[in-house]
């Protein structure tokens, strides 16, 4: 097994690659300090939060629902189907305008602090390795040691810690796609009963384990596209993780004793740590994911030497040249317009949209019918199509009734029920006839009359539509 030299990286390739193209393993150093210690609360609470998640209920529904294969989605008490597609599209939307909106003024925040990858490697399986075979300097040992009995045992071991954690972020996982009360019921079967979720599931676990316990880094160099978004979103005034060349250079040990040098020392520290790798001091690098190892293993060795902390740090490029950074630049005032737009579009068609929608359409048939009632009286009769769509996942049941105010104008509703069955996310059509004597249109030969629709749980108004009837004008 090849491992990373950190003192002799290669110029033309990713560190994480000999010359004929093959792996070569990186084991970073521990390291510890403020950075060190924020990121690892920011990395106890999105675990914890991923594995919750799933659980929490809001008005009802799981707080993060996304089941593609019945069309429903729940996103924190707000309840979508694919018919609501321009809602989903204004919070895909968000994010990525967001995404592009944060990289363009912290760099690659994400990828160092909140991306899964970095999250679950950094928080569970390394953790995981420092524990069961020891520090860095033991896991590259053990790699290019023999096979024996020992390395076996360990390995053994580690990936069978590793393969239960992958099992349980599967499951989680798949929780959000499935929802996790119908996970807990699938498991409770034979794999047989639900055979295309398990193979779901086992794929998942496959790539999970695969990816975060030996692709790692290799996933951010090779396949990752954000790494290749970066230069097109940062810019130098962009804040990022970098290095100081006018505090830090010459470097010691580079130079004749009597000419002057900088605070770094070359002592290779923040290469020793660096997840994918690099030499922070050669500037902004593709494979660099921002994850802040580097300045705490260099503020370290700057306590040790008497010097100030800060020769790596977060910095915008104009400012290690001496230029003043602009927050408000063009690009990021753009992306905060659109942000705004979106979010305000969002928010007014969330607030428009409603859990049942009736659409009321005149027959096709003759405005209105004039018939003898007794012999005698005339009766009118007005032929209505409606079109319901339940945008809910709940059963509902409506009763379709008239206000006590049309009832006393005998006005009545003639339909083939009453009761009006809507199943969740289902469209429903129902014809009724309104029968009216022809007084109530008028003289205007029209009169705007409203229909209640009342939930049979509570005997509540669940919403009012506009009728209008038609009729003979009376002289």
């Amino acid at each position: 097994m090849r491992v990373l030299d950190q003192r002799n990286l290669p110029d033309e390739r990713p560190a994480s690659m000999d010359e004929s193209g093959r792996r070569v393993f990186i084991f970073p150093a521990p390291v510890s300090g403020f950075w060190r210690r924020s990121r690892s609360i920011v990395e106890i609470f999105l675990i914890i939060f991923f594995l919750i998640l799933p659980w929490i209920k809001i008005g009802g529904h799981q707080a993060l629902l996304l089941n593609i294969g019945e069309r429903q989605f729940s996103i924190f008490g707000l309840t979508f189907w694919a018919h609501d597609a321009p809602l989903i599209f204004f919070l895909l939307a968000f994010l990525t305008i967001g995404l592009a909106f944060i990289t363009a003024i912290w760099g690659r925040i994400w990828c160092g602090w909140a991306c899964p990858q970095t999250v679950f490697i950094d928080g569970v399986f390394r953790k995981l390795e420092y524990w069961i075979i020891g520090s860095h300097i033991q896991q590259r040992n053990l790699a290019k040691a023999p096979w024996n009995i020992k390395k076996i045992f360990k390995l053994s071991l580690l990936w069978s810690l590793f393969l239960l954690v992958s099992l349980v972020i599967a499951h989680s996982f798949l929780a959000y796609f499935v929802g996790a009360d119908s996970l807990v019921e699938m498991t409770q079967y034979n794999p047989e009963e639900n055979w295309t979720i398990f193979l779901v599931m086992g794929f998942t676990t496959a790539v999970i384990l695969f990816d975060f316990g030996w692709f790692r880094e290799q996933f951010c160099i090779i396949m990752c596209p954000y790494g290749r978004f970066q230069s097109v979103l940062m810019d130098d005034d962009s804040l990022t993780v970098s290095y100081d060349p006018g505090r830090g250079e010459p470097r010691r040990g580079k130079t004749k004793s009597e000419e002057p040098v900088g605070d770094c020392i070359d002592c290779y520290k923040c290469i020793a740590v660096c997840p994918t790798g690099i030499d922070i001091r050669d500037g902004l690098q593709l494979e660099c994911i921002g994850c802040t190892a580097c300045i705490d293993a260099c503020d370290e060795v700057m306590e040790k030497i008497d010097k100030p902390r800060g020769l790596i740090r977060y910095a915008t490029g104009n400012s290690l040249r001496g230029i003043k950074s602009k927050f408000l630049e063009p690009r990021v005032a753009i992306y905060s317009v659109l942000l705004i737009a979106v979010i305000s579009a969002l928010i007014f068609s969330v607030s428009k949209r409603e859990d049942i929608v009736i659409t009321v359409l005149r027959g096709k048939d003759s405005p209105y019918q004039v018939i003898k009632k007794d012999g005698e009286s005339e009766e009118v009769i007005n032929h209505f199509k409606l079109r319901l769509k339940n945008q809910t996942f709940e059963n509902l049941s409506l009763e379709m009734v008239l206000p006590d105010i049309w009832k006393e104008k005998n006005i009545h509703i003639v339909s083939q029920t009453q009761a009006i069955e809507l199943e969740g996310g289902k469209n429903s059509t129902l014809h009724i006839f309104i029968k009216f004597p022809p007084s109530v249109t008028g003289v205007e030969g029209s009169r705007n009359i409203k229909l209640d629709f009342i939930d049979a749980k509570d005997n509540k108004i669940k919403i009012q539509e506009d009728v209008k009837l038609v009729g003979p004008k009376s002289i």
